[in-house]
């Protein structure tokens, strides 16, 4: 984890899941729920997730589309279910191929049709020419969702993000303060019995903090919306 003491992280840092309370990726994502704005971050980590999918089927597959691992190094730590989902598809190509399918259709009637569940806020030529891949030239590469999520990422630095790193560094001083005056009561205390608990009461505090879990609240909201949305499009076919 990135140390906080000196540099503040950035956006990218904190989507990587690389960073801790208070800027972790959840805490990020409370925020965003706060401010009504979660549908990007909950936009742009179902890319990520599609890019990994994506990844598997080309590479499982030696389709002349060949995308490497290394073009997806935006994925440091992949959530142990991203494994599982398509596992036991990988080189049966027309099973993956509808699997990886299946997924950008999700993507789309979620965050990109005009009035879709969590319509995401991006330019109408942007959108177009997404819809016009997918549905016109059945392009399912992931590179076609790249202008969508670069603009989802400049809308979430421009609008959100500095203001969360105000908040969350707001916090951070806050247990600083209060950790430092809980290790000078320790210290003042124990001066008459000679017994020395300096650094007890930090110590205790980072043991008993509760590990910050990635988006183990957005992911299953989000299975929940996939499992209704799947249903609606398979009635349709």
């Amino acid at each position: 984890m990135r140390s906080l003491a000196k540099t503040k992280p950035t956006l990218s840092d904190v989507l990587n899941n690389e960073t801790s309370y208070p800027y972790s990726l959840d805490d990020f994502a409370t925020f965003l729920d706060q401010t009504f704005c979660l549908e990007n971050l909950e936009f742009y980590l179902a890319v990520k997730r599609y890019r990994y999918y994506a990844s598997n089927y080309f590479n499982s597959n030696n389709s002349a589309t060949s995308l490497l691992m290394s073009d997806i190094t935006d994925i440091p730590e992949v959530p142990e279910d991203y494994y599982f989902d398509d596992v036991s598809l990988r080189g049966d190509t027309p099973a993956h191929m509808e699997f990886l399918k299946q997924k950008l259709v999700d993507i789309i009637t979620t965050f990109i049709l005009p009035n879709s569940p969590k319509e995401i806020n991006i330019l109408s030529v942007t959108r177009d020419d997404l819809l016009t891949n997918v549905f016109q030239y059945n392009n399912y590469h992931p590179s076609i969702l790249d202008p969508v999520r670069n603009q989802v990422y400049e809308l979430m630095q421009a609008s959100s993000f500095n203001q969360f790193l105000l908040e969350a560094g707001n916090t951070e001083l806050r247990m600083s303060s209060e950790e430092s005056e809980g290790v000078d009561s320790d210290y003042s205390s124990s001066s008459s019995s000679g017994v020395n608990f300096r650094g007890i009461t930090r110590s205790t505090n980072k043991n008993n903090r509760t590990k910050q879990t990635f988006g183990a609240g957005l992911k299953q909201k989000y299975r929940k919306l996939i499992k209704t949305t799947s249903s609606k499009i398979n009635g349709n076919n």
